[in-house]
């Protein structure tokens, strides 16, 4: 990493009303807090400035799969293939409790990209 480079990692909360960590990692000196709504996420993210955003959620849907919603027997993308063949456990996009964090990564990718 370039002493210049600025990046923000998050580690996403499936809801608001949970903590979602922020880290800002400045010339290798890390700054943590929590945030908690999208507004309050992409507020601060604009603010900074960063070169990099990484975020510890799903951000996509299984490639055939148009919806969260939609019953199909879609369940992986092709990054979950790769963690099976290597014995990695994970939970599917589409399991219960990730679909909530799945619709919020993916909202909040498309907010960020926009940035």
């Amino acid at each position: 990493m370039s002493d210049n480079m600025l990046v923000i990692g998050l580690d996403l909360a499936g809801v608001a009303t949970r903590p979602t960590g922020f880290c800002i990692l400045r010339d290798m000196k890390a700054e943590t807090f929590l945030a908690y709504k999208d507004e309050e996420i992409t507020s601060k993210v604009e603010k900074i400035d960063p070169q990099i955003v990484a975020v510890d959620a799903p951000l996509s849907l299984p490639k055939g799969r148009k919806t969260i919603e939609e019953r199909t027997k879609i369940h992986l993308r092709e990054c979950d293939k790769e963690l099976l063949t290597r014995r990695i456990r994970f939970f599917p996009v589409t399991l219960g409790p990730m679909r909530k964090l799945t619709c919020r990564g993916m909202n909040l990718r498309e907010i960020l990209e926009r940035i």
